[in-house]
């Protein structure tokens, strides 16, 4: 399968599927939250990974009769994107054990600040002040979310800063991949690397499952697979420093999740912040599609 040319640039598309991503992603986390009270978190690793791989594999392969998707012509940054994301996965799914959902999510929502910063270095995209100051208004409503000092803040706060870490590589990488290997392509080895170790470590921790854990398993999997799809072809469409406000809407999200699922009902602070993010990302929006129309 031949590698992309340039997308043309769509930014209110690539806008809508960013805030797609994060609703689908953080109900997969909140899948796995549920599933990590019963189960080994390398379990519900393995489940996240495993269905992601094969429902990517089969609705590719069932769409085009062929394994030509699996061409990779860099196959090295392939490697390191999965291997990013698959440390920021580890660390966010331990850490959604001991903390609640939204607090986990908020904390490694550092993420789109190294994104806006390193595009810049990495990509040579323009960053301008405006972007800068959406960018850090909305951390600032993230800091609100979590407010450190409060508690949440302890030792367990290092897994969701080093997913973020590990999560602004993932998106400099899809970014930088964009012209290089064709989505299926991307999508599906997205996963395959964390697929394979952790059918490795598996059946060292397997616990029996019950049918509504299996279904859940892939559920979780589905999800991956259509959000991570989501993300790809949003970095196809505009630029990784303006889709890096919207990113946040994954905190609103978690919120919603966390609420639905374990009753956790966000506090003032908490709206808060979630607001400051909603605006930050409206802001953004709003100068790009002023900009478009004018010129």
């Amino acid at each position: 399968m031949p590698a992309l040319t340039p997308a043309p640039s769509s930014p209110t598309l690539a806008i809508l599927l960013i805030i797609a991503t994060g609703t689908v992603l953080a109900g997969m986390d909140a899948s796995a939250k549920y599933l990590a009270l019963e189960l080994p978190i390398v379990v519900v690793l393995w489940g996240r990974y495993f269905f992601h791989t094969v429902l990517t594999f089969a609705a590719y392969t069932g769409r085009t009769r062929s394994l030509g998707f699996l061409k990779a012509r860099r196959p090295g940054l392939q490697f390191l994107r999965a291997a990013s994301l698959f440390g920021a996965t580890v660390c966010i799914y331990v850490a959604i054990t001991r903390m609640q959902l939204a607090d986990a999510t908020s904390i490694q929502f550092l993420a789109p600040v190294l994104v806006t910063a390193f595009s810049g270095l990495v990509l040579g995209e323009r960053v301008g002040p405006r972007r800068w100051m959406a960018v850090v208004f909305g951390f600032i409503g993230v800091l609100l979310v979590a407010r450190p000092g409060s508690g949440v803040l302890g030792w367990s706060a290092l897994l969701p800063l080093t997913a973020a870490a590990g999560l602004a590589v993932y998106m400099i990488m899809t970014r930088i991949i964009h012209t290089l290997d064709h989505p299926a392509a991307t999508t599906f080895y997205t996963t395959a690397v964390g697929t394979v170790l952790l059918s490795l470590l598996a059946p060292f921790y397997w616990h029996d499952l019950t049918l509504f854990q299996w279904a859940l398993m892939m559920a979780m999997g589905a999800a991956g697979s259509l959000g991570h799809f989501l993300l790809i072809r949003a970095f196809y469409l505009a630029e990784a420093s303006m889709l890096a406000p919207f990113t946040y809407a994954q905190v609103v999200a978690a919120i919603i999740w966390g609420f639905v699922l374990f009753g956790d009902v966000p506090s003032g602070w908490t709206l808060a912040g979630a607001a400051i993010v909603i605006a930050s990302g409206l802001y953004v929006w709003a100068r790009e599609t002023k900009r478009r129309h004018t010129g």
